[in-house]
């Protein structure tokens, strides 16, 4: 199992331990520390450090504090800096004072209504801080669970995104290799050109994109002399040098919507345009980068584009 189904499966038990209440807050806590470290989330590892080990009085950890429900007063700075495990500790302990006070004393003489008193202020005491101690881990848990559910579809849309991605590469790596038996070979020195990230590197990837995208023209349909009528009104010079009428006339002949066609074209339009500015202009290495996976996408899409049924022969 890799890390990131590891990470899932952790976060997936936790959000079901708390829901079902099976752990302790402290188990919760330590179950929690577990994913952040999977994860790497710097934010939660903080939070359940101070939950570890205790709050220090510096002032660093002001926003735990309040979101653990720690502050005794807030206006006067104070707050519960003890352990997760010493709170559960102390409401255990204020359990067990509540249960030794059931039932009242037997008071009699001068002193009953005096004693009586005392014991109902002592498990009014001992019941304040069962509710003090009781909503500290409440909060606690509530904190690790919004943040574990955030963790948790993160890692869905990421593993998502994963399998969409590798379905879609193996698709458009197929369809490249069958448009120019140099394709993969020219992506890959593309990529390493973009790695070196120098001004002749980025220029010589750019032109390597532009490349790409003749030689994928050429391979989806080849120059002609004569037009390519697209409806009543459109006549598309489709010879040698149109390498983006070309590509347009594919799609069209592929039955594309007309929406899809056009948003092809002004994607194609522009990329050609940077990858051909990228020869004698500056383009910087973050956007050669961005032209590259745009133009790997965008001729995806165009060479996995099947042609109508009745012009297949």
């Amino acid at each position: 199992m890799g890390r990131q189904e590891e990470a899932i499966r952790v976060a997936d038990e936790l959000l079901a331990d708390i829901e079902l209440k099976r752990l302790k807050a402290s188990e919760v806590v330590l179950k929690a520390s577990r994913l952040a470290r999977l994860v790497g989330h710097t934010e939660l590892m903080e939070f359940l450090g101070f939950e570890r080990n205790g709050y220090p009085t510096d002032g660093s950890a002001t926003t735990w504090i309040g979101r653990a429900g720690r502050w005794a007063d807030r206006e006067k700075k104070t707050f519960y800096t003890h352990s997760i495990a010493k709170v559960e500790a102390q409401v255990e302990s204020a359990h067990q004072a509540i249960d030794a006070m059931r039932g009242g004393g037997n008071y009699s003489g001068d002193a009953a209504l005096i004693a009586a008193r005392d014991h109902d202020t002592r498990i009014l005491q001992s019941s304040a801080n069962l509710s003090t101690w009781t909503g500290i881990c409440g909060q606690v848990v509530a904190t690790v669970y919004d943040m574990a559910t955030e963790i948790y579809h993160e890692l869905l849309f990421s593993e998502l995104q994963a399998s969409l991605f590798a379905d879609t590469q193996q698709k458009v790596d197929g369809a490249l290799a069958a448009a120019s038996g140099t394709a993969l070979e020219k992506i890959e020195r593309i990529s390493d050109r973009l790695r070196d990230g120098d001004t002749e590197s980025v220029s010589q990837a750019l032109t390597t994109c532009r490349r790409l995208i003749d030689s994928s023209a050429d391979y989806v349909f080849p120059a002609r002399d004569e037009l390519y009528k697209i409806g009543d009104e459109v006549d598309l010079k489709v010879g040698p040098q149109q390498v983006l009428n070309r590509l347009q006339a594919h799609t069209h002949g592929c039955g594309a919507s007309k929406s899809r066609r056009d948003r092809l074209r002004r994607t194609l339009a522009d990329l050609y345009a940077r990858c051909s500015a990228g020869t004698h202009a500056e383009v910087t290495f973050d956007e050669a980068r961005f032209i590259f996976l745009q133009t790997y996408i965008v001729l995806g899409e165009i060479l996995t584009l099947s042609a109508p049924e009745d012009s297949k022969s």
